[in-house]
């Protein structure tokens, strides 16, 4: 009859020691996608560029700051590649399925699409949309790392969400002239992509200190060292991509027919 409470209170110690964790719960990521969903749909179709990108930068904000704020850099990392899928393959399908209305939600969208289709197919230059000047791309690179640092991530993820809409604006945009595999591959600005990984990246690890209180700069180095390295090893492959890439994409677009 003395067992059995013993037995109660050691399983109720048990589970008191068990801590429920949020980003450990499969919810946390769909609650992520659903979201991604919603600030990217609804604004993109009535073609709201502000809304757009100021709903999807805060939220997807606050989702990574979740896991940032216990520590967890790679949670943090999983729900910002889930976000920026689904988020990069609705732009691309709403682009193709209603570029009227997603036009108005890309600044100069109707502008950029000409370009676009002026630069695969009548060798004309590469839109400076996705592909600035290096002054531009090195003021972004310190907007990314400084604005991170004293804005908890918010300003880098709002570099990030800006240029993955371009991203996915430019695959829904140029993949309906082209189709076909090879039509997928030449439309997918990959320096752009790699870019944002990089951005990505350097957002996640400038954002830690502030959302943590930890500013110890020899601890961060030994912790996160490798992916600080491996951030910028993407930023300096996406310029190497972007000078090269362009001209091959050209070329292989040459070789295509052009889907009526």
């Amino acid at each position: 009859m003395r067992a059995a409470p013993k037995c109660r209170t050691g399983d109720a110690r048990l589970t008191m020691q068990r801590t429920y964790q949020l980003t450990a719960d499969p919810l946390y990521y769909v609650m992520g996608a659903f979201f991604a969903v919603l600030t990217t749909a609804f604004p993109a179709i009535m073609g709201q560029p502000r809304f757009l990108i100021l709903s999807q930068s805060v939220v997807l904000a606050v989702f990574i700051a979740i896991p940032l704020r216990r520590g967890s850099m790679r949670h943090a990392a999983i729900m910002l590649t889930l976000w920026l899928g689904v988020q990069i393959s609705l732009m691309a399908a709403l682009a193709w399925l209603l570029p009227a209305r997603v036009e108005h939600a890309i600044p100069g969208g109707f502008e950029f699409r000409a370009a676009l289709l002026e630069w695969l197919f009548a060798a004309g230059p590469l839109p400076r949309q996705i592909a600035p000047h290096l002054p531009v791309h090195l003021w972004e690179l310190a907007a990314v790392s400084f604005g991170s640092l004293v804005s908890g991530g918010l300003i880098g993820v709002w570099f990030i969400i800006r240029t993955a809409n371009l991203a996915g604006f430019v695959v829904g945009s140029l993949l309906p002239t082209l189709g076909g595999p090879l039509g997928l591959l030449i439309s997918l600005p990959i320096w752009s992509l790699t870019r944002t990984a990089g951005y990505a990246g350097l957002t996640l690890l400038c954002a830690e200190p502030l959302l943590r209180g930890q500013w110890n700069v020899h601890r961060f180095w030994s912790l996160r060292r490798n992916t600080l390295l491996l951030s910028v090893a993407l930023i300096i492959l996406a310029l190497l991509l972007e000078r090269f890439v362009p001209t091959l994409w050209q070329q292989l677009a040459a070789t295509l027919e052009p889907v009526s």
